[in-house]
């Protein structure tokens, strides 16, 4: 019986006992057992102290057991035997309580039987119901209340008028009325005990939980005639069950949120509940896995060592904490920390056990490849080209590499004392202490260079880099230090120091500077020699404007361009540019520069630029003096050709003569005949311009005035060379052959310069081939087109340059004839080059030689640059020219 219960029933001032299924009076309140002095102890039987000698006293407790039996409300008397010796009579009235149990309990109220006893039932009973601490409502067995003791009007704060019609107040919880008038109907329609927790009202507007027992009372027929409803407050239990209950709630919601696997099992090993966290990973129902042993869910290799540790925990109370492979439902093992913990109670009693499973496979699989690079590690530390030092927070050395200890050859405690044993060089000593043990002090990396000395007495640099290692709260537990044998560097770096003071020096010598230019950022770099071809202080940063600055008008556009096509992408350049000095002096500049991408990936423009004023000079005075040359060279060629010029102007004025002669005989006849007349005279016309194109063809070869660069026909440039040879070929007796090319595309070209080459190689060829007696004296002259260009091929059956002829034929004052000169040919490769071509000369397989040349063909819209003039004040305006 509960205590609270047990309390109120001892404070009533009437008799209250209860006898329990088997027969056995189990509970007497204070005043029975106070009445009958006979104390009450709930681990014994108690008895009646029934007096035998009385009437009853022999049939009592079968007459009892009867009316249990029937299961029905009794009363009945029952016959006393006191230690006085007095005898008296009890009525005990008693009710069954029928709460849906098997068996019945039944619940009574023994009063003393006098003469007055009746008389005074109802007054006492009053006072009974008054005197329960507890509200107690007397209810007719229809439901009507009838009557309330005190403690119910002073709990409700109402009349018993007010209180009579409680279902239509809110003297229940609005939720709980409906409850409470079912159970009160189902209980008065079968007549049996009920039971009911409900809210009430209190006066001061708060509703307290009861535990509502109704009872009711019958009469010795078995009818009721009243309903006894007894509100125990139970609300402090009510709210601690439902903190409780509620406790219980978030604990279970804590078991399925919590994102790791829990387990419940009870103090005897069986499993009690698995959260659903490790359910879904099993992929099994709780039932499958009560009987966990047996399955498979742990791997077998560590099955064995979670049987023992969960067995071992049980028994000796301690907890558990194993690392086990759990099989997952689609059959992969991955590593858990499975922790077992007791839940304990106030008594120091472990109540349950709780097994928490936390995936520890990533961790597992981290460690093992932690453990791995750490040997790796180790392996590799001890493999470097360096050595490695550890040091404590307070600079002692503590540990390092097989290195370290392979250079020294001493112990660490030994190398500890790196600032007194003689292993730092004296003149670097100083730096070491004030870098090392400054960054001890700060907690700042260190990193300077130093010479240490070998086990073997070599002094060698070093560059020593450290770190400081710090744990989760900032502090450092270890310094780490690299030191990188760095003496080949060193001495690299000195060389390297050397080899630019080389490179320095000779491009001042050179006159040759270098750059770059990073075409996204514009951003230039200069060598120093670059600063003084410029003119410009090494002292200012070098912008695009300051190069753009010192460049004529012409040269700005070049670079421009330039700097726009290796923005576009790789290539490669050479141009010449011209500066503006200060002093408004130009200087003639070479560059020659590559476009391409660094290892940044970006475009960047490098190269080199070279004063070339000088050698400019040089060129201009030499090719004064090719062009002197050359004239020297047309101009001797004269002397040969006077006899051919001589035929070819005399021809066509003795053809004037003659036809002058007929037309003034035609004339003087009578009449004249005017159409012969007219013949000559057009015949006349015709030999004076064969004469003139002699002249013109002459002036234009041996005058001084600059060449016309304009499309030339190489076939036509040819036949009017060998129209002016025509005589010294036919005194040589000679056979020239020509071979043109038919449609050949024209050439861009000095037409008498062209006409100059053709005549120096024509002319050597005669030569050649009018020496020799024993073979046929033939020439051929051969024209074709191939690879852009126009070739022109001299072949003769001559007697060749001789051995090293090929060689130096076309060295200046070089040659195999008796009065030759020895600049025919040189002259004729410098025009040829100067046109963009090329000449060339070879033996033949049998007799002779063949001399060539190629001109590239003349492209419609390209500017075509010229080959220097005859004299550097030649006027520039278009030779005399007659058409054939």
């Amino acid at each position: 019986m509960e205590a609270g219960l047990v309390g109120v029933l001892d404070t009533l001032p009437g008799m209250v006992f209860s006898i329990n299924p088997g027969g056995v009076i189990d509970f007497v309140n204070r005043s029975l057992a106070d009445y009958l002095s006979i104390q009450f102890q709930s681990e014994k039987d108690w008895n009646w102290p029934i007096a035998i000698e009385h009437p009853d006293g022999s049939t009592f407790h079968s007459k009892l057991r009867s009316m249990l039996e029937q299961s029905q409300p009794f009363q009945m008397e029952v016959p006393l035997a006191f230690p006085d010796g007095a005898s008296r009579s009890l009525l005990l009235r008693c009710n069954p309580m029928n709460d849906g149990a098997a068996e019945r309990r039944w619940y009574g109220i023994a009063t003393e039987c006098t003469v007055d006893s009746r008389l005074r039932h109802k007054n006492d009973f009053q006072r009974i119901v008054d005197s329960i601490p507890v509200p107690v409502a007397v209810t007719t067995p229809t439901g009507d209340v009838e009557a309330l003791n005190n403690p119910a009007l002073d709990y409700f704060g109402m009349t018993l008028e007010e209180l009579k019609n409680w279902k239509a107040t809110e003297v229940v919880h609005p939720e709980d009325l409906q409850a409470t008038i079912e159970e009160q109907l189902d209980a008065h329609l079968s007549g049996t005990f009920y039971n009911v927790e409900s809210r009430h009202l209190r006066h001061d507007g708060i509703y307290r939980w009861h535990n509502v027992l109704g009872l009711p009372l019958r009469d010795v027929d078995g009818t009721i005639l009243r309903w006894f409803h007894l509100l125990v407050d139970v609300d402090d239990r009510k709210r601690a069950e439902l903190e409780l209950a509620a406790r219980e709630r978030e604990a279970r919601l804590v078991l399925e949120s919590i994102p790791a696997g829990i387990g419940v099992i009870g103090i005897s090993g069986e499993v009690e509940t698995i959260n659903g966290p490790l359910l879904r990973y099993y992929g099994r129902t709780i039932e499958e896995l009560r009987d966990w042993a047996n399955t498979d869910v742990v791997h077998s290799d560590d099955m064995p060592r979670m049987i023992d540790a969960v067995d071992r925990a049980i028994t000796l109370g301690q907890p558990y904490d194993l690392e086990v492979r759990l099989r997952r439902a689609d059959g992969i093992h991955r590593w858990f920390q499975v922790t077992g913990s007791p839940l304990i109670d106030d008594g120091g009693r472990i109540v349950r056990w709780y097994a928490l499973h936390v995936d520890i496979d990533d961790r597992k699989r981290a460690e093992e490849a932690l453990a791995e690079r750490e040997r790796e590690s180790r392996f590799i530390v001890d493999g470097i080209a360096g050595m490695i030092a550890i040091f404590s927070p307070d600079a002692k050395l503590i540990g390092g590499n097989q290195q370290i200890i392979d250079y020294f050859q001493r112990p660490i405690d030994e190398l500890d004392n790196w600032a007194t044993n003689g292993i730092t060089h004296p003149d670097d000593l100083q730096l070491c202490i004030d870098s090392f043990m400054g960054s001890i002090e700060t907690g700042e990396p260190y990193d300077y260079e130093t010479r240490f000395l070998r086990h073997d007495g070599v002094w060698r640099w070093f560059q020593l880099r450290g770190l400081p290692l710090r744990d989760t709260d900032g502090e450092i537990i270890r310094w780490y230090g690299l030191l990188t044998d760095i003496d080949d560097r060193k001495r690299t770096e000195e060389q390297l120091r050397r080899s630019e003071a080389f490179l320095a020096d000779a491009q001042r010598l050179s006159k040759t500077g270098s750059f770059s230019l990073r075409l996204e950022t514009s951003e230039i770099v200069w060598s120093a020699e670059t600063y003084r071809i410029f003119g410009v202080d090494p002292a200012n940063p070098v912008t695009l404007e300051t190069v753009l600055s010192r460049l004529d008008p012409e040269s700005v556009l070049k670079v421009c361009n330039v700097i726009e096509t290796a923005r576009a992408g790789n290539g490669d350049f050479d141009y010449d540019i011209r500066l503006v000095m200060a002093d408004q002096s130009i200087k003639h500049v070479r560059v020659l520069a590559h476009s391409e991408k660094n290892k940044d990936g970006e475009q960047e423009l490098t190269g080199a630029v070279q004063d070339v004023t000088e050698s400019r000079k040089a060129e201009e005075a030499i090719n004064e003096v090719r062009s002197e040359l050359s004239y020297v060279t047309r101009i001797t060629s004269l002397g040969v050709l006077t006899a051919s010029i001589a035929h070819e102007v005399n021809q066509p004025l003795a053809g004037i003569v003659t036809n002058a002669s007929t037309c003034l005989r035609v004339l003087n006849t009578e009449p004249p005949n005017l159409e012969v007349a007219k013949d000559t005279a057009r015949r006349m016309i015709r030999d004076a311009n064969r004469a003139a194109d002699v002249i013109v063809r002459l002036r234009a070869l041996f005058s001084r005035k600059p060449p016309l660069i304009e499309p030339v026909d190489m076939n036509e440039v040819a036949t009017e060379v060998i129209a002016l040879a025509f005589s010294e070929i036919q005194r040589a007796r000679v056979s020239v052959t020509t071979e043109f090319g038919k449609a050949l595309p024209t050439v861009a070209g000095a037409r008498v310069q062209l006409q100059q080459v053709i005549m120096n190689l024509l002319r050597n060829a005669i030569e050649a081939t009018s020496a020799v007696e024993s073979r046929p004296a033939r020439i051929v002259i051969r024209t074709e087109a191939r690879d852009l260009e126009v070739r022109l091929i001299i072949e003769d059956t001559g007697i060749g340059f001789g051995m090293d002829g090929t060689k130096r034929i076309f060295d200046a004052f070089y040659t195999t004839k008796p009065d030759g000169m020895g600049i025919g040919l040189s002259v004729s490769r410098s025009i040829i080059e100067s046109h963009s071509g090329r000449l060339w000369a070879q033996s033949n397989a049998l007799h002779g030689a063949t001399v060539g040349f190629s001109v590239p063909i003349h492209l419609p819209g390209h500017e075509v640059e010229g080959p220097e003039p005859d004299g550097p004040d030649a006027p520039r305006e278009n030779p005399e020219r007659g058409e054939r």
